[in-house]
């Protein structure tokens, strides 16, 4: 976790509001800048950048325009946040690492600055648990869409060999009992291992038994 050592503040606005003299009471190195092309100027190393967002022109997703340019140079952080106006999930999936609501008291801001500056994220349990419920239900649904996409790609004989691998038999019983040859089960377990990413039958088996193969076939 790095934690800095300097805080840059970008403000378009005629006021800064308190927060850089609560860093500088706390010993950190303070600039405060009105143009985020300044930026490109500094130095920035073991920097973090406050943006005040209040005079801000934002994009369709309320995030204001200067963030992307911002992170080029440093990490970034929202302060002077109206949070009715401010999507912070899609602030956090756009890698700002906190947001200060203007309506903070000063004890409060004095404690998300600190643990901004300690490398830590700034964001509220609520607003963290409802981005990983989408990150999981993303992941549970990019996943079941796997074996219905191997599913489609996998022919009727590679389906019965799979079901045959997963029963135990060996190259030459399958064949017997496909009454094909063994070169041929060979081809077709290089093709089915290339089809479901599977190195080796241990890992053929394991993607079946994840994705519930026999319960999908169809034969």
């Amino acid at each position: 976790m790095e934690e800095f050592k300097k805080l840059i503040v970008v403000a378009e606005s005629a006021t800064v509001g308190q927060l850089p003299f609560l860093a500088q009471s706390m010993g950190f190195i303070t600039e405060v800048i009105r143009d985020d092309q300044q930026l490109a100027l500094l130095d920035t190393e073991g920097a973090l950048v406050a943006i005040s967002i209040q005079g801000m022109r934002l994009d369709k997703y309320t995030m204001p325009i200067v963030v992307k340019h911002a992170l080029q140079f440093a990490p970034v952080f929202l302060y002077r946040v109206d949070e009715h106006i401010v999507d912070q999930q899609v602030a956090l999936i756009s890698g700002i690492r906190g947001v200060i609501g203007a309506d903070k008291q000063l004890d409060q801001v004095l404690h998300a600055l600190k643990i901004l500056m300690q490398g830590e994220l700034y964001y509220g349990r609520e607003q963290l648990s409802k981005l990983l419920d989408k990150m999981l239900k993303f992941k549970r649904q990019a996943n079941e869409d796997v074996p219905s996409s191997c599913l489609m790609q996998l022919t009727r004989q590679e389906k019965r060999i799979i079901e045959l691998v997963g029963e135990g038999a060996r190259n030459k019983e399958i064949a017997t009992h496909l009454n094909i040859s063994a070169h041929t089960v060979k081809a077709h377990l290089s093709s089915i291992f290339r089809k479901t990413q599977s190195r080796n039958r241990v890992e053929l088996l394991r993607w079946a038994q994840q994705f519930q193969f026999a319960s999908q076939a169809v034969i």
